[in-house]
């Protein structure tokens, strides 16, 4: 008796076959899509800012500057909220920012971790208060000449809340693999 051997295989079609071109052909150019993608994160960081809230859908506090005015976290001005741009080409989707506290209010930062150092102090005059000879104060302050020198200190504010405005949320993923798929598997 002769053994029969066991096949088990899969023949691609002409259609087939077809089809797996035309997605490897629309994975090489993914311009649009990432186009797509970034204008989708450029929107989903305002509509945190808007909704003062994180990437991750947690809300933030009013800020004491809000809550003064009657006003929004991170909108006072809008220079913040109407500074980012989008870059995208082949290979990458980015939004940034060329606002220098941007990184600051979106990460946090503790107390002197931004700043720590010495600084000069010019020659200048200081009014004080002094003692006159029968031990009352003197009405009248008294100016002295402070020398030139230098100093060594941190930055002058405490601790800076992160908001988390930029980063990736899962509903910004979703939407991500959504416009990928869309892009690859078109005819």
């Amino acid at each position: 008796m002769k053994s029969k051997e066991c096949l088990y295989g899969v023949k691609i079609t002409n259609n087939a076959s077809r089809r797996i071109k035309q997605i490897l052909k629309n994975c090489k150019n993914l311009r649009k899509p990432l186009k797509i993608i970034a204008e989708e994160m450029r929107k989903d960081i305002r509509k945190n800012i808007d909704n003062e809230e994180s990437f991750e859908g947690i809300k933030w506090g009013k800020s004491k500057s809000a809550k003064k005015r009657n006003g929004t976290t991170l909108k006072r001005t809008g220079r913040l909220y109407n500074s980012f741009t989008i870059y995208s080409d082949n290979n990458v989707a980015r939004v940034g920012t060329n606002v220098k506290y941007a990184k600051v209010l979106n990460d946090g930062a503790k107390k002197g971790e931004l700043w720590r150092g010495s600084y000069s102090v010019k020659q200048h005059k200081r009014k004080v208060k002094y003692k006159k000879r029968n031990g009352e104060w003197a009405k009248k302050k008294k100016s002295i000449l402070v020398k030139a020198h230098s100093r060594r200190g941190v930055a002058p504010w405490g601790d800076i809340k992160s908001y988390n405005f930029m980063g990736f949320s899962k509903r910004l993923n979703e939407k991500i693999v959504i416009i990928l798929k869309k892009h690859i598997l078109k005819k």
